[in-house]
């Protein structure tokens, strides 16, 4: 608990979309009106790229997502890549659900994506504890401390029948532009 907390949330929204590169890891709880699974997870971010690692994702074992401007790759346990043009398309294809991947960069690090009208909701601290846009709810449950700013550890995103629970994140930051 060594950075200050931000009382400006221009600020606070600064510093935040500017952190380029990061990581965390932690566990993610999908459910929908029929099943709930859980999954390990860790994502790494570095701009515009990314990759993200599941492990016990939707009992299909050990599954790596590999992300940039131009392709999605999904790699399974066992299965050939498939490869696609944007996360959502790779979602819908696979799991069947409607899931903005590329707005999470964004709404993982406590902040609105660009697109969209976002509402928000503060505390005290001027962190965000609640976000609608794209048609999603999501709530910002817990925060950390990290380096410059404070990041949550604890989310629930939310449009029915589809929820994400993102618990125990642990972050390392990267260098900020």
């Amino acid at each position: 608990m060594d950075a200050p907390v931000n009382e400006d949330w221009q600020r606070r929204y600064q510093i935040l979309q500017n952190i380029q590169q990061w990581e965390f890891t932690g566990r993610i709880a999908v459910r929908d009106d029929i099943e709930a699974q859980n999954s390990r997870i860790r994502w790494r971010q570095q701009g515009d790229n990314f990759v993200i690692n599941l492990w016990g994702a939707l009992n299909i074992g050990a599954t790596e997502i590999i992300g940039s401007p131009e392709q999605v790759r999904l790699q399974q346990e066992g299965q050939d890549p498939l490869i696609t043009d944007t996360p959502e398309q790779l979602i819908r294809d696979q799991l069947g659900y409607e899931l903005p991947v590329s707005n999470l960069e964004y709404w993982i690090k406590g902040i609105p994506a660009p697109d969209g009208e976002p509402e928000l909701v503060f505390n005290e601290f001027n962190q965000l504890i609640s976000l609608q846009q794209s048609g999603w709810q999501i709530e910002y449950l817990g925060y950390t401390n990290y380096q410059l700013e404070t990041l949550p550890t604890r989310i629930r995103m939310q449009k029915p029948p589809l929820q994400l629970d993102f618990v125990r994140l642990s972050w390392t930051l990267g260098t900020t532009e």
